[in-house]
């Protein structure tokens, strides 16, 4: 019976035991944590997307038609990805680069490819030009984003932004 612990006793075990870990706990902001790994993996997308762009557009006409469409399949799910990232920038800046880019993916989402015995080649080429377009917006997007970190000026030593 000295085993059998009463339930008011192992209530107030709990409760020093959580008064101890609330004393060691520290407060941690997650916003610039999650923005890091959101930046983290958007990069990482936009690398992959990348390296399917270069190989699509390295491939013949004279392929064969499963690699075509395996790629065109590859590229159909990047633009979808990535359209929604180049969605979210504000249209006054987006630049031509994300226009045109999200233009093209719209025409080529209700068309599909062309009839003829190039069709399906050149909707995959298509493809490939439209997902570099939402890679490059985005980055470019970013890069004006993040904060200059120095202002040069000539003949005086750099100042940092928050300088008065």
């Amino acid at each position: 019976m000295d085993a059998v612990q009463s339930p008011s006793h192992s209530n107030v075990d709990d409760e020093v035991r959580h008064s101890k870990l609330a004393e060691r706990t520290i407060e941690v902001p997650l916003g610039p944590l999650l923005v890091q790994a959101a930046d983290a993996v958007e990069e990482h997308a936009e690398d992959a997307a990348e390296l399917d762009v270069v190989a699509a557009l390295a491939m013949r006409h004279t392929e064969d038609a499963t690699a075509i469409a395996a790629m065109t399949n590859q590229l159909l799910t990047r633009a979808d990805g990535l359209s929604f990232g180049v969605e979210r920038i504000p249209l006054c800046r987006r630049g031509a680069s994300g226009v045109g880019a999200l233009t093209t993916w719209e025409r080529l989402k209700s068309q599909g490819p062309a009839p003829d015995p190039l069709g399906n080649w050149s909707y995959m080429r298509s493809l490939a030009h439209a997902v570099r377009g939402m890679v490059h917006s985005l980055r470019e997007h970013r890069a004006a984003e993040q904060p200059k970190v120095f202002i040069g000026r000539p003949g005086l030593p750099p100042l940092t932004p928050t300088a008065p």
